[in-house]
């Protein structure tokens, strides 16, 4: 019954736009229609430019979240060059993770090292070294929290924020780079489906090398027992 399979999809696209802007009160028919037609592009897209190759057998292809993974890590890698190139317009920042650090508190409000480490999704030992050079460089300073005597707060100085001045131009040049390839309502399709991944990830515990990352995925699938390790 050719209504009851157009149904069936139709369900499984309003499934997934719900999913992709969990944060959005009201869902309206126009951004619905926006975004499966983004959808339906980019798997145009991706049949036409791999219509030349040879369908390989099924044992041979590649799981959608090995593909995802993959293509997320290739992603990292372009990002984090042009990131690279585009300070070069600082003499003193020196990463992209000195940046990271520094931009997040370029709001003026003082974060505690904890804070901090959590938004750059950076463990205790390296943050805590990446927080040390922008202190010895001038571009941030630590003083106790009045609230909490054991913590310390961080916040940029003056030197910090020019620094970061600096270099914003060339970064907004990057960041405009990455997602060139895209339209502006595949850029917001994108854009939505990449915070919710970032927002449900920082609710696990920092991966370290002692972590089961099977006990890390059931968090998001009880029922995916075949993850575990013995």
């Amino acid at each position: 019954m050719k209504s009851k399979r157009l149904l069936t999809e139709l369900l499984d696209y309003i499934d997934l736009f719900e999913q992709s802007f969990p944060e959005e009160e009201e869902l309206t028919l126009r951004s619905f229609l926006v975004f499966v037609q983004s959808i339906q592009e980019g798997e145009h897209a991706l049949r036409a430019s791999s219509a030349e190759a040879s369908t390989p057998p099924p044992h041979a292809r590649t799981p959608r979240e090995v593909s995802i993974a993959r293509h997320l890590s290739l992603l990292h890698r372009y990002s984090k060059g042009y990131i690279k190139r585009a300070l070069f317009a600082s003499e003193h920042l020196q990463s992209e993770e000195e940046y990271s650090y520094l931009a997040s508190l370029f709001n003026g409000v003082p974060h505690s090292k904890t804070e901090l480490n959590s938004l750059n999704a950076m463990e205790k030992t390296s943050g805590a070294e990446i927080i040390r050079r922008l202190v010895a460089k001038g571009f941030a300073e630590e003083r106790p929290d009045e609230r909490d005597r054991r913590s310390v707060l961080v916040s940029i100085t003056p030197r910090g924020r020019a620094e970061l001045m600096k270099v914003f131009p060339q970064l907004h040049t990057a960041a405009q780079l990455i997602s060139a390839p895209l339209e502006e309502r595949q850029q917001a399709t994108l854009d939505f489906l990449l915070k919710y991944i970032c927002q449900a990830l920082s609710t696990l515990p920092m991966a370290k090398s002692d972590t089961d990352l099977g006990e890390l995925l059931l968090h998001f699938k009880p029922d995916s027992s075949e993850y575990q390790t013995s």
